[in-house]
């Protein structure tokens, strides 16, 4: 037997020097996948990750950009459907401590940014091309009830976006000695803007939008101002 076909009753396909390994007859994946809904792949041994990748880059050229994984999906279909280049679900099934949907993380065993450093960046780009219809932003938090009987009223907190100021209790005080709670960057405070001067106190005032109305959000350009 080729060593083809003794990787495919494994489980795995050797294609242009690359490892894939197959997708299963009983879920959904193209070209690489393992388990189901109704049959997930398990484990009961703590702290294991199933899916571990850690790579490193010793590049020094100037410019460069290297990522851990690169994903990205092209819709080229025209419909009314759509889709996600990643997609990440978490489901809790038991009574536990702490779940996240997704965790993203940027931290420094040495060095620091000359530019910027951010945990999680979402850009959204608008095409050199006039755009009609639709509704677009670079971030939606959003909250979903998932039926009638949905109701959180017996929680101990719930918010659409929570601020924390976290870690070594010396860092977390100069932290919030420094830190704004907004920046603003490529924004030009002026008339008709989404940031201008107002011709009463508060100086300045922010355009949002609150249920299809336009409602401003009182700024102030000095402490103190009423």
């Amino acid at each position: 037997m080729s060593l083809q076909g003794k990787l495919e009753k494994l489980g795995l396909k050797l294609d242009a020097g690359s490892i894939q390994l197959l997708a299963g007859a009983n879920n959904s994946a193209l070209v690489m996948g393992s388990g189901t809904g109704a049959s997930p792949v398990t484990t009961s041994a703590a702290n294991k990750n199933f899916v571990e990748f850690r790579c490193e880059t010793t590049t020094t050229t100037a410019g460069s950009d290297t990522r851990g994984i690169y994903n990205r999906l092209y819709i080229a279909g025209i419909s009314t459907g759509g889709g996600e280049s990643l997609r990440t679900f978490t489901t809790v099934e038991a009574a536990i401590g702490t779940a996240h949907g997704i965790h993203a993380s940027l931290n420094f065993n040495s060095g620091s940014c000359s530019g910027q450093g951010i945990a999680s960046r979402n850009t959204l780009h608008i095409p050199n091309a006039g755009m009609t219809g639709g509704t677009y932003a670079a971030l939606q938090a959003e909250i979903y009830s998932d039926g009638t009987s949905s109701d959180p009223a017996a929680v101990t907190q719930l918010s659409l976006i929570r601020i924390v100021n976290a870690g070594h209790a010396n860092g977390i005080a100069d932290v919030d000695d420094d830190a704004k709670f907004l920046a603003f960057s490529g924004f030009t405070i002026g008339a008709g803007n989404m940031i201008f001067a107002n011709a009463a106190t508060p100086s300045h005032v922010i355009k949002c939008d609150i249920g299809g109305t336009a409602y401003y959000l009182c700024a102030c350009n000095a402490a103190g101002l009423a």
